[in-house]
């Protein structure tokens, strides 16, 4: 049991890191996790919690400084929680997230698998391609930015390091039409207010710019704002409403309205075009999208016979990408407008052989069983969650020779690979991708093959 009380002041050497890029101290095999710590330095602490187990410390001072730790270069960095690793300089981000995921593999789940370098970008700024905005009223003005760790405060921001300049010019030009035409604002805690969020998708040469209004009622009050806008950045071809009533944390409503140009906006991946709609789920940062396909791409090793299931499908990005090297893709999706969006993304690239199926991936996937279908490869793309146990089951069932899993979470990733690994699925080392520079999280592509 430990004697570790709150209050108290440690020195100590920073060990190792949590999943989240905090440091880990020890007092007497007692962990204490340390926000902006690098491993290798000295540092004092201040425990500001002590659980049965672990404890959560202040960094009060670095004693030794790692030669890895940078000024953030964020002035909103101590406040907002949108980014957690900027004191690590490029290299240590990348090692973290290599070491993140060898934990999760081989520790965790112990399968003794390689884990290669985490691909990395070349300049790891300024790359998200979709901003969720908050909007809130606050001392008699409008305030946008990102919200505080852990809660629903939001950090009033004019310039966010890791989204696309266009939105950040966007995000403070909006926030002064917003404030001179006196916009109703949500109130959360009342549920009364208009405007809820503002979400700025942008295509890869910024050619093409969606803005969403995601408002609290149908009420259209932006006429002499989405003038302003478009008279400003021509390049802004889509303006939308998006209606959201509900007492809620999600965003999105289901009903969209058009207001200005088109429903969508285009963009290519791999050499493919998409349209992508304000609530189609389509990966945030386009350079490192192109990688970890290419590299999914690379670990189905196609030979232009296979027929191919692609799972939690998305807009049908991965298995169209994937379709001029196979003979036949099926696609799952859960989302109808996904499954929609999918069909008319097949038809804009000419694909002809691609099909389309709505339902969760493990009851579709049983019923193309029981109707003959055959799949070679299984491309697997789940949420945070990992996937379905019913569809792991029915994934073993159907036996493909091979499965690729691109992975968000490495937590479920282990999970979901032990399970396969018992059921005689031999794993390929995996390879971390950085989606999400200056963040904790890590994207990854795994290859399981079918022990002969």
């Amino acid at each position: 049991m430990t004697t570790v009380s709150k209050n108290e002041y440690y020195t100590k050497t920073v060990t190792d890191y949590t999943h989240e890029g905090m440091g880990v101290i020890k007092i007497d095999h007692y962990p204490i996790f340390v926000p902006d710590a690098l491993v290798g330095e000295e540092v004092e602490v201040k425990v500001i919690k002590a659980n049965r187990k672990f404890g959560f410390g202040k960094l009060v001072n670095v004693i030794t400084p790692s030669e890895n730790r940078v000024e953030p270069p964020c002035p909103y960095y101590y406040q907002c929680g949108g980014c957690q690793i900027q004191t690590m300089n490029y290299t240590e981000q990348q090692a973290f997230k290599k070491a993140t995921m060898d934990k999760s593999i081989n520790r965790m789940a112990k399968l003794d698998k390689p884990v290669n370098d985490t691909v990395g970008m070349e300049v790891p700024m300024y790359y998200r391609n979709k901003s969720q905005i908050p909007v809130k009223f606050n001392d008699g003005k409008v305030e946008m930015g990102f919200y505080k760790p852990r809660s629903h405060d939001i950090v009033d921001i004019h310039h966010c390091l890791i989204q696309k300049e266009i939105h950040n010019d966007l995000m403070v030009f909006i926030k002064e039409l917003l404030n001179d035409e006196e916009v109703s604002v949500y109130d959360e805690a009342k549920h009364e207010g208009l405007l809820r969020h503002v979400i700025i998708r942008s295509n890869n040469d910024d050619s093409e710019v969606q803005i969403t209004f995601v408002t609290n009622g149908r009420k259209n009050v932006f006429g002499g704002i989405n003038k302003a806008i478009t008279e400003q950045f021509p390049m802004v071809t889509s303006i939308v409403q998006n209606v959201n009533t509900e007492k809620t944390n999600v965003i999105f409503g289901n009903r969209t309205n058009i207001l200005h140009g088109g429903e969508y906006i285009t963009d290519t991946l791999l050499g493919k075009k998409f349209r992508i709609k304000a609530r189609s789920f389509y990966q945030v940062n386009h350079e490192q999208t192109e990688k970890l396909y290419k590299e999914a791409l690379e670990a189905a090793d196609l030979k232009g016979n296979e027929t191919i299931i692609d799972t939690y499908c998305g807009i049908g990005t991965i298995g169209l990408c994937a379709s001029d090297q196979a003979e036949k893709i099926i696609g799952i999706e859960v989302v109808d407008s996904a499954v929609e969006d999918a069909k008319e993304n097949a038809e804009l690239n000419g694909v002809e052989n691609a099909e389309y199926h709505l339902g969760k991936s493990e009851e579709v996937m049983k019923k193309l069983v029981r109707q003959g279908v055959k799949p070679d490869v299984v491309f697997v793309d789940p949420p945070r969650k990992g996937c379905h146990p019913e569809f792991l089951e029915a994934l073993v069932e159907v036996k493909p020779q091979k499965i690729i899993y691109v992975s968000c979470n490495p937590s479920t990733l282990q999970r979901d690979l032990k399970y396969l690994n018992e059921q005689g699925y031999g794993i390929s080392p995996v390879t971390p991708v950085d989606m999400f520079p200056q963040t904790n999280h890590v994207e990854s592509v795994t290859a399981l093959e079918l022990a002969k």
